[in-house]
């Protein structure tokens, strides 16, 4: 139960700005290397031309189209679907309506498996506890740091067991990259075998000062993939790092508020405005998460304020991160209209691991986890497993929007967080009071309202076309 232990509010901070230190060990060399290139001569011919720099800093051109059904679909799919324009064509939709039919119930409980389980495992390694033996935590004392586990409870009576809590959000993460960028590296593997690519870089004559152009048939510079990267495994790491100081079911709710952060990143990267209903739905979603979050502060009015407070900061980062990261990869799919998710998939996994391991290992974190984790098959397990289902959950967010499209993917995806709130209650206990209640209706009935609106809208114009025939 969250009640029964404590967290000093202060100490997400820190861990927050150090891990944020430590991914500077990797970007800055990359920025220096992306001016000298882009801005200056001072770089020797060969070094641009060696196939890692360009990559890196001038993109790759493709030589043959490499069709795909997710191209241009963005790898974090944002819950409001305000880019309904950007998602990819339903293609080779069978006619036969029962086969369509076993194919949406093969994405909906493909999602509601790999997103409910990842969700109840993920608040069991933050928040629930594990058996280590006594004898094995006394001789790594010395390496087992505040930052990665917390003592709960020791019982000498049995067989010297020591319930400790794991605390490392940081290494969830790179354990989650891992194996997504494995996926996508296999996948790119046996889509492109036959397919021969080329540095936009072939000759001397190179642009030093080139903004970002528009190229239909080339993928994005590497270090473009930096800023999404960041954000993407900070926005994670605040996810699990809240469930420390909120309960599960208040961080799921979270998610309906990405509206606003979302809409001002689409003001403000793309300058796309927002029509007023669209404000309406996302100040009531914000209404009822507020109204959620009261209930949870009166009901764990034990915890420290500063815990809560600590919790609400926490929630906010997650959600501003998240929306950059959509937006900026939406943005790279306009840009680029031969990238695919599974290159967006592969790219951003790739700094994802670099960032994580480099910090990890820089705060001496790295090996004595891979330690605990030897040590506790338990845990092992549910790293392993949490690892998979979220690496699956994506594959099915790929095909779940390529062939429905984002509505229903939205929908089904609604209908599991209501799921894992549920299942979050009755696992681990949580209690909602009749005011946790009216906020998490509110919600929803937000969310379903806007989604039923925007299915209409869609219908409408193929409705006044069959008219206009008749």
């Amino acid at each position: 139960n969250q009640d029964s232990y404590e967290t000093q509010p202060e100490s997400w901070l820190y861990a927050f700005l150090s891990n944020f230190i430590d991914y500077l060990y990797v970007a800055l060399p990359i920025t220096i290397i992306v001016v000298l290139c882009k801005r200056t001569n001072l770089v020797p011919l060969f070094i641009k031309k060696n196939s890692i720099v360009q990559s890196l800093v001038y993109g790759t051109a493709i030589d043959s189209e490499t069709p795909s059904i997710e191209d241009g679909l963005p790898l974090v799919v944002s819950s409001d679907c305000n880019n309904d324009e950007h998602q990819s064509t339903r293609s080779d939709r069978s006619n036969n309506v029962i086969n369509n039919i076993w194919h949406l119930l093969f994405c909906f409980f493909g999602l509601q498996i790999s997103f409910l389980t990842w969700g109840v495992l993920q608040e069991k390694i933050m928040t629930q506890t594990y058996q280590f033996r006594y004898s094995y935590l006394e001789s790594h004392i010395e390496q087992l740091s505040d930052n990665l586990i917390k003592i709960t409870s020791t019982d000498l009576m049995n067989g010297n067991r020591v319930e400790i809590r794991f605390r490392n959000a940081q290494f969830l993460v790179l354990f989650n990259r891992i194996l997504a960028f494995m996926i996508a590296a296999i996948v790119l593997r046996f889509k492109r075998k036959h397919s021969n690519r080329r540095s936009i870089v072939s000759s001397i004559k190179i642009n030093h000062s080139s903004p970002i152009e528009t190229n239909h048939r080339s993928l994005p510079p590497y270090y473009l993939y930096v800023f999404c990267s960041l954000s993407n495994i900070m926005s994670s790491w605040c996810q699990y790092e809240a469930l420390k100081y909120v309960s599960f079911p208040a961080q799921v709710l979270s998610k309906g508020c990405k509206m606003i952060p979302t809409m001002l990143m689409n003001s403000l990267m793309i300058g796309k405005k927002q029509k007023r209903e669209e404000w309406f739905f996302a100040l009531m979603i914000s209404f009822g998460m507020t109204i959620f979050l009261l209930n949870e502060k009166v009901k764990h009015h034990r915890i420290l304020s500063e815990n809560f407070l600590s919790g609400v900061i926490i929630l906010i980062l997650y959600l501003t991160f998240d929306s950059f990261t959509s937006n900026w990869q939406q943005s790279l799919f306009d840009q680029y209209h031969s990238l695919t998710s599974f290159d967006m998939m592969f790219a951003v996994n790739l700094f994802s691991v670099l960032f994580t391991s480099i910090s990890l290992m820089k705060q001496h974190d790295f090996w004595p986890i891979l330690s605990i984790l030897v040590e506790n098959p338990v845990l092992l397990r549910d790293c392993i497993i949490l690892s998979i289902c979220s690496a699956a959950g994506q594959l099915f967010i790929f095909y779940t929007i390529s062939k429905f499209g984002a509505i229903i993917f939205t929908l089904i995806m609604t209908l599991r967080q209501a799921l894992a709130i549920l299942l979050s209650c009755l696992i681990y206990s949580h209690q909602i009071s009749s005011l946790g209640f009216v906020g998490i209706l509110i919600i929803f009935g937000s969310l379903l309202t806007k989604y039923y609106q925007k299915f209409r809208m869609k219908k409408q114009p193929k409705s006044k076309s069959n008219q206009n025939v008749l």
